[in-house]
């Protein structure tokens, strides 16, 4: 008598109220997150206590249950759209979302997106923007999202400096999660002048420190001077989504987005390219690593279903489907 293979894994971590992103051995039919830390705690404060996701569920779903304020009991179950959880089912999956409406971008950073069609996306979604009147110095560029409020706009967190006009319409689209192959070309949308420039970048980036890399800023984004200079990473700040480099560009000219109308006319992207041999340990040649894919099956935990500061232990599922 042959029995059906069901398996799960299970892992925990402390919330520090950011999306997490698991990477699973295999897809996942079921996953069940459970707070540990505040179990019988009658504090005045309500952390979600469990939630749910279960196949067939859309990007952003769940369901959750909060603990009591000033209780150990469990408030009533609720659901959310946004910032639950999303299957990655493939990650170098390279078919792009469809195009949506957006009426407005703001001219600050971060960055606001207005639309209502904020259904499809999650936090940690990277998105692209396509046409965007007005401010055209954003179009093509692919972002992070950092924030999402539900039907009315969501964040463009790493938009480094603001962009220098606010856009009145235009589109985007989600695109995947990560490209297969490692290292990654990065987006720069801004650069400090110090003695040790630090550098924000438009997308999650993955980088390490002691990485080697070339800086590329084309004309018209304000600090030609870094452009084509070669840097050793030296640190990183995954909160900001920035890397600090060995080089000074304090004497440089201050960083900025192109016009609207310089980008209208045709302009590149600032990047971070990688370009050499990691500077510590293990020492692998990172030039060779593009040929070795990095594409995986997981689910990106949001910020809805969690809580700062709390310890969670999370169960992936997966079985035979009858």
């Amino acid at each position: 008598m042959s029995t059906p293979l069901h398996a799960f894994v299970t892992g925990t971590f402390v919330s520090d109220g950011t999306a997490v992103t698991l990477n699973l051995p295999s897809d996942v039919q079921e996953f069940d997150l459970i707070n540990v830390s505040s179990v019988g705690s009658a504090a005045a404060a309500t952390p979600v206590m469990w939630a749910k996701w279960v196949l067939g569920m859309g990007a952003g779903q769940a369901i959750f249950v909060e603990k009591t304020n000033g209780a150990a009991t469990l408030q009533a179950w609720n659901t959310t759209a946004t910032n639950g959880f999303t299957r990655i089912a493939d990650s170098s999956d390279l078919s792009p979302g469809p195009s949506l409406a957006q009426t407005a971008t703001s001219n600050a950073n971060p960055i606001v997106v207005s639309t209502v069609n904020t259904g499809s996306l999650a936090v940690g979604d990277v998105v692209r923007i396509i046409n965007n009147t007005g401010a055209q110095q954003i179009t093509g560029i692919e972002y992070t999202v950092t924030a999402i409020n539900a039907g009315v706009s969501f964040s463009l967190g790493y938009a480094g400096v603001a962009p220098g006009s606010a856009g009145t319409g235009g589109f985007f689209r989600r695109i995947p999660f990560q490209a297969p192959f490692y290292p990654r070309n990065r987006t720069i949308t801004n650069i400090t002048a110090a003695a040790s420039a630090v550098i924000t970048l438009s997308v999650t980036h993955g980088f390490t420190v002691g990485q080697r890399v070339k800086i590329l800023v084309p004309e018209n984004w304000g600090m030609v001077e870094a452009n084509n200079q070669y840097a050793t990473i030296t640190a990183i700040n995954t909160t900001t989504n920035t890397i600090t480099v060995d080089l000074d560009t304090s004497a440089f000219t201050a960083f900025a987005y192109p016009t609207s109308a310089q980008a209208a006319g045709g302009v590149g992207q600032a990047q971070v390219v990688p370009v050499g041999m990691t500077a510590e340990s293990p020492w692998e040649n990172l030039l060779d690593d593009a040929t070795r894919n990095t594409a995986f099956r997981g689910i990106i935990i949001g910020t809805t279903v969690q809580d700062t500061g709390e310890t969670y232990r999370w169960i992936a599922k997966r079985g035979v489907a009858v």
